[in-house]
């Protein structure tokens, strides 16, 4: 055998086993390395599982806590609904009730229980509209309708306790209502039988369907006055509740978007109020298309109205709790006045002043020609204690305000010379008044102190016709006009 031969494949050998061990050696250190690696990495990937774990538990916590938070609050936001609708409803029936046998009260005493009795439940039907879910156009004539049955026995204790009795006029007024009341409580009675139901939500009724439809609101409709017929009852100043033709004339036809409404309402309605939230909650369609929202602004919550036409407002109302007075009168009436011209209510000025607790109602009407266009009143609330608008309804003026031709053929001195009797004339102005017919006339207004208070007469401008006359009643700052 050649030795040089077998010392090189012995070396091979030698090599190759030496590789293989290098080879080995080396792969045992990567192992190592891993095994590092991966003891060093397992607290770290600890800790992030450990951390993930802790935010989802959080988050599942949140979640079932903010939804049980929100079954809290539903299940009381229905309680208050249900609550206040069957207030609401027993308010009526007792208010018909009373008022149903008003006429066989036998003595004054008995009148004024009565009368007490009745204006604790009109409190308690005007809480119940102003919080239930129910859209401002299928409430706003019974809200009118029930403030002034409140006003009716306000006036009618206050004569008692003045020594006066009740005319026949008068109590007959009660038995009208007692009728109109009657109508309400049959339409309430469909409606009773819906809510009773087992299962019923007030909340889930007041949602807009896919028909964009608030069905609980909309089978209150019956509430409207195109349903009801609502008696005629001025309690608010002048022909206060006048609207002569269901035609809105005295808006444009051009329409305004949700946005425009919204700018209006932050630059014209708010102008200046810092911090203002807005939501906006659908359109109403009635005798006005209304954009709708809820407005918080001066910490107070308000119903807002803008109609689609033009985009002016239509309704506004607030609610402060009481606080001691601080405006003056003519401080009330200039924030009236102001608001109304901020708004685009043209020309407007005070023509009636109320103040009942800490609330002045002034009544707007708009003088052109030196004329007053009754016809197109608005209407505004101030707080006397907040010192900011609480309220405004411009229904009369967005239906009649429209450019008119008026002519008289008397002069100041002949239409004072109409009346006759023990009156002294303080004051005399034109007014454009609406008649029972439903058309307008010029008329002189004359405010006269006769020996039993104040009286307004309108003399028709053309005929010197006594058109209208009107007493003041004066109660607790409450002026009252019968």
């Amino acid at each position: 055998m050649d030795t040089k031969k077998s010392k090189g494949v012995v070396d091979r050998k030698i090599e190759n086993s030496t590789t293989k061990k290098e080879n080995v050696s080396q792969q045992e250190e990567k192992k190592e390395k891993k095994l590092s690696n991966a003891q060093k990495a397992m607290p770290v990937l600890i800790v992030i599982s450990v951390t993930l774990a802790i935010i989802l538990i959080a988050t599942l916590i949140a979640f079932f806590q903010l939804k049980k938070d929100n079954e809290q609050n539903s299940d009381t936001l229905e309680a208050v609904y249900a609550s206040s609708y069957f207030t609401m409803v027993d308010g009526i029936n007792n208010l018909q009730v009373d008022s149903a046998k008003f006429e066989t009260l036998e003595n004054v005493s008995s009148q004024r229980k009565s009368l007490k009795d009745m204006e604790q439940d009109c409190s308690y039907i005007l809480s119940g509209l102003s919080i239930l879910p129910i859209e401002a156009e299928n409430c706003m004539s019974a809200t009118k309708f029930f403030n002034q049955i409140d006003g009716m026995c306000e006036a009618y204790i206050n004569a008692i306790d003045k020594g006066e009795s009740l005319t026949n006029e008068q109590i007959a007024l009660v038995t009208e209502m007692s009728f109109i009341l009657g109508q309400i409580k049959e339409q309430f009675n469909t409606h009773n039988s819906m809510v009773t139901k087992v299962g019923y939500s007030f909340i889930d009724a007041s949602v807009f369907n896919s028909k964009g439809v608030n069905e609980f609101s909309n089978t209150l409709g019956s509430l409207k006055a195109d349903v009801i017929d609502y008696p005629t009852m001025i309690f608010d100043g002048p022909f206060s509740a006048s609207l002569e033709e269901k035609e809105v004339k005295g808006l444009s036809k051009t329409e305004v978007s949700v946005e425009e409404a919204e700018n209006y309402i932050k630059n014209n309605v708010f102008y200046g109020v810092d911090n203002m939230e807005l939501k906006y909650k659908g359109e109403t369609d009635g005798d006005f298309v209304t954009y709708d929202y809820e407005v918080k602004a001066n910490d107070v919550n308000y119903d807002v109205q803008v109609t689609k036409r033009e985009g002016k407002l239509l309704t506004l109302n607030g609610y402060v709790e009481k606080q001691d007075p601080v405006l003056s009168k003519e401080s009330a009436i200039e924030m009236a006045e102001k608001f109304a011209t901020r708004l685009g209510y043209e020309n407007m000025k005070a023509v009636w002043y109320e103040a009942k607790e800490n609330i002045a109602y002034i009544n707007l009407a708009p003088i052109i020609e030196d004329v007053i266009l009754y016809p197109d009143l608005a209407k505004v609330k101030v707080g006397l204690g907040s010192q900011i608008i609480l309220g405004f309804e411009g229904q009369n003026y967005c239906f009649n305000h429209v450019v008119r031709e008026m002519s008289k053929t008397f002069n100041k001195t002949q239409a004072e010379n109409v009346i006759t009797g023990d009156f002294k004339i303080l004051d005399t102005n034109l007014a454009l008044i609406p008649l029972d017919s439903g058309a307008e006339q010029v008329c002189y207004e004359i405010v006269c102190e006769g020996i039993d208070g104040l009286y307004y007469f309108y003399i028709n401008a053309n005929t010197g016709n006594v058109e209208d006359n009107l007493k003041v009643v004066e109660q607790d700052g409450v002026e009252v006009l019968i």
